[in-house]
């Protein structure tokens, strides 16, 4: 039986890596290797989930769900932009926000170290890591009738196949370790793996019993030649963004901008003078839509959606409205109307991870209530947001 990793790399055809490269301006060898760490690090979030019942089976529900003909278009996920109703990257985008939560970027960065392409590209490459998985897995969920024990199974019994390619970096991150490894490096010293540290531990113990015998305390710095060190030029200080770390009471960690949405609303949350209603918004800032779409680009955004997500599960007490906003470039009706559907993308975005419903609101103002001036690019881009406003705690 084709191990998941075999099935994974039968996909990764030399057309799709080539067409991948084109588009990204990446090498094929780096995009192969970016797919095939993101990959089994998606199996092994799946698999570090499994310790948690509610987890695991949301987990299973998106993967039994997932529609798996995907897979025979994998070069549409390519490239900027969401697809048509149904988007399986929509669809991968929650499952990577389960998995994953704040850990994405980190995930992505690692990806993009270890083999060597853009961050850009290796984030854009979660889109196709996350479906071509998802569509595996729902393949062999369906086909073999599994349910939520029998697909932790099928991964436990995969396991040290695909964390033996994993990154030690994204593992690390998980939580997970590598037993694979360490049997390969046993059986290769023919069983005797302790024999050489053993020996070098003696053998250093002997030079150090030597020296203090034999030597004369004297200063190490004497001993030690002069070495001049010329400093290289500073390189101009990157601006500093201020971050902040919240664990909240579900254990979640929050990590986001001090002068981020997430820092303001826990700041309005836990203020015992601050008074819910309409007169109080915030700003999200790292939400990104499709040019004159409600589309949400889910790279960018479903960190800071996740994040508002749990700090919501945290406070079950709090309810908010969610306020779309647009320029004045334009039809104010329609303005209006595009508004109103950024709105509630994002309410539906926090439904799927499971806030219910009555505790958010969504209506879209258009160009109401400006905070920028319109007159400017810069203030027409403040302009263009989607805000919260808290209505009960």
């Amino acid at each position: 039986m084709a191990s998941i990793l075999d099935t994974i790399k039968t996909y990764l055809s030399p057309e799709l890596l080539s067409e991948a490269a084109n588009i990204y301006g990446e090498n094929e060898a780096g995009i192969s290797k970016a797919v095939s760490s993101l990959a089994p690090a998606i199996l092994a979030g799946v698999l570090e989930k499994s310790g948690d019942s509610h987890a695991i089976d949301n987990v299973f529900k998106a993967l039994r769900n997932f529609d798996p003909a995907i897979l025979g278009n994998l070069g549409s996920l390519l490239g900027g932009g969401n697809l048509a109703h149904n988007d399986p990257k929509d669809a991968s985008g929650q499952l990577l926000s389960t998995i994953f939560g704040a850990k994405v970027p980190a995930i992505v960065n690692a990806t993009a170290s270890f083999s060597g392409v853009k961050q850009s590209t290796a984030s854009s490459l979660l889109g196709l890591a996350g479906p071509m998985v998802m569509g595996i897995l729902s393949q062999k969920i369906n086909t073999e009738g599994l349910n939520a024990s029998g697909m932790v199974s099928y991964l436990l019994s995969q396991k040290s196949n695909f964390m033996s390619v994993l990154p030690s970096g994204i593992s690390a991150m998980l939580g997970m370790t590598n037993s694979g490894n360490g049997a390969k490096n046993e059986q290769s010293t023919g069983g005797m793996g302790w024999f050489w540290p053993l020996l070098l531990l003696l053998g250093l113990g002997a030079a150090i019993a030597f020296y203090l015998k034999n030597c004369k305390a004297e200063p190490v710095v004497a001993a030690l030649p002069k070495i001049e060190v010329v400093a290289p030029a500073p390189a101009p200080a990157p601006p500093v963004i201020e971050k902040f770390t919240l664990k909240l009471s579900t254990g979640y960690e929050v990590i986001g901008s001090l002068n981020g949405i997430e820092a303001q609303l826990l700041k309005f949350i836990q203020d015992p003078q601050t008074k819910a209603g309409k007169d109080n918004w915030f700003d999200f800032d790292h939400l990104l839509f499709e040019t004159a779409s409600d589309q949400l680009n889910m790279e960018k955004s479903r960190v800071q959606l996740y994040n508002v997500y749990e700090i919501l599960k945290a406070y079950p007490a709090v309810s908010i409205k969610i306020g779309g906003y647009t320029d004045n470039v334009g039809d104010a009706a329609k303005n209006k109307d595009l508004s109103a559907r950024r709105a509630k993308m994002v309410q539906a975005e926090l439904v799927k991870m499971g806030i219910v419903v009555k505790r958010l609101e969504a209506e879209g103002y258009g160009q109401e209530h400006p905070v920028g001036d319109n007159t400017t690019e810069e203030g027409r881009t403040k302009n263009r947001r989607v805000s919260v406003s808290v209505r009960s705690k």
